[in-house]
């Protein structure tokens, strides 16, 4: 995708990245979590493999839409599902979870990830994670971590996934 069509916040630079994680996680526990999140940008496989190891990791669920990667080939469907499995873990894409890309264009056409949110918690919150994420969250081994793009929780779907789940009575932390 050219730079042009990417829809970054105008302010975002690492240090903020890195920062909202802290805030995102702060008064929260690892060791007391029932799923995680993480986003890859910007991290080594290997470093995401060991850290998925490192918390105990016992499924990995894709929650992007279209889980292939042009810049991360090795972050695609079935090359990250050979990845996980060979570390003994379960791979599972949940594409109802991500953001579709008539959704991602308008945000990078507005300028705004408001398009984003408003149309997850009205579509997705409401229909995919309220009647069926509860059941699934007890059919996988856990714990879980939901994988996505963004490094920064905030800037992510992931985060109203994580926000829906906490209303649910479930614990996160993003790794």
């Amino acid at each position: 995708m050219p730079q042009a069509n990417r829809l970054k916040l105008p302010t975002a630079s690492a240090k903020r990245q890195a920062e909202n994680k802290i805030l995102w996680n702060d008064g929260r526990s690892a060791e007391e979590a029932d799923f995680f999140t993480f986003g890859y940008t910007g991290r080594k496989t290997e470093e995401l493999l060991d850290t998925l190891l490192a918390n105990g990791v016992r499924t990995l669920v894709d929650v992007r839409q279209m889980p292939v990667s042009m810049y991360r080939p090795d972050l695609s469907k079935s090359n990250l599902r050979q990845l996980v499995e060979s570390k003994g873990m379960e791979y599972v894409h949940m594409p109802e979870l991500g953001v579709p890309r008539d959704i991602r264009a308008k945000a990078i056409e507005t300028g705004s990830r408001d398009v984003i949110w408003e149309w997850y918690d009205q579509y997705v919150v409401e229909t995919q994670i309220k009647t069926n994420l509860h059941r699934f969250l007890n059919s996988v081994e856990h714990p879980i971590a939901m994988m996505c793009v963004e490094i920064d929780p905030h800037e992510c779907h992931r985060h109203r996934l994580s926000v829906a789940l906490e209303q649910m009575g479930f614990q996160g932390f993003d790794l």
